[in-house]
């Protein structure tokens, strides 16, 4: 089924909000034969750009944060030293890297934790993972973040935390129908462990200095943007 970026994102005319809305078949189009490859890739591209905007308007605190460097300099060694193993070697696989990933720390951080939201390669994880990482939106991804970031350090990210921040992030208009749950639960439970691997998480999954500074980057990175342009 294809759905315009757009309309999952649901993005209002003064950009300010990101309505959820429900799935359905591009409005216009009967078969993949009248379907505009370029036009809905530009609705895509704008999706991503409303989506970047929404996370520095949202958190002005982190757009102004200085990096962890302390953290992020062992995080970045962490995942160059384990980048042959899980799930480092699926970080590197759908980020692009090749093999030379990228010498800056930050750099190679950011495009860690949001590789699996990118999907700029072939992960290597399983296709039922992959289906399902990608069948989560702008607003459930820009949701779960926003909320987690606002709530600050120490908060508990596990999926059902994550679902719940989504479902409640004021930025994010609407709600999830109750048969939503499952499937988003089980998606971002496949990004919880993701995020404790790059030292976004902690041991017990809750979000540490360097997860806040980090997790909206990536996810700006994600959709070609960055926090800290104006």
């Amino acid at each position: 089924m294809l759905v315009t970026p757009l309309q999952s994102l649901g993005v209002s005319d003064s950009n300010q909000n990101v309505t959820r809305l429900p799935t359905g078949d591009v409005e216009g189009y009967d078969d993949l034969a009248d379907f505009d490859a370029e036009g809905f890739l530009q609705e895509w591209q704008e999706a991503d750009r409303a989506a970047v905007d929404l996370l520095r308007e949202a958190l002005p605190d982190v757009v102004a944060a200085t990096v962890p460097a302390e953290s992020l300099a062992e995080a970045a060694k962490h995942i160059r030293t384990h980048l042959t193993e899980w799930p480092h070697r699926h970080l590197a696989a759908a980020a692009d890297w090749g093999k030379q990933p990228p010498a800056d720390d930050e750099i190679l951080w950011i495009q860690a934790a949001g590789a699996l939201v990118s999907m700029n390669g072939e992960s290597g994880l399983g296709s039922h993972e992959e289906s399902s990482l990608m069948t989560l939106q702008h607003g459930d991804w820009a949701g779960a973040v926003i909320g987690l970031a606002r709530a600050g350090v120490g908060t508990r990210a596990w999926a059902e935390d994550l679902y719940s921040l989504a479902d409640n992030c004021p930025e994010i208009e609407g709600a999830y129908e109750p048969d939503d749950r499952e499937p988003i639960e089980f998606a971002f439970g496949l990004i919880v462990p993701i995020w404790e691997a790059v030292g976004a998480l902690d041991e017990h999954r809750r979000l540490t200095d360097l997860g806040r500074w980090g997790l909206p980057r990536a996810l700006a990175w994600a959709w070609d943007g960055s926090m800290d342009e104006g």
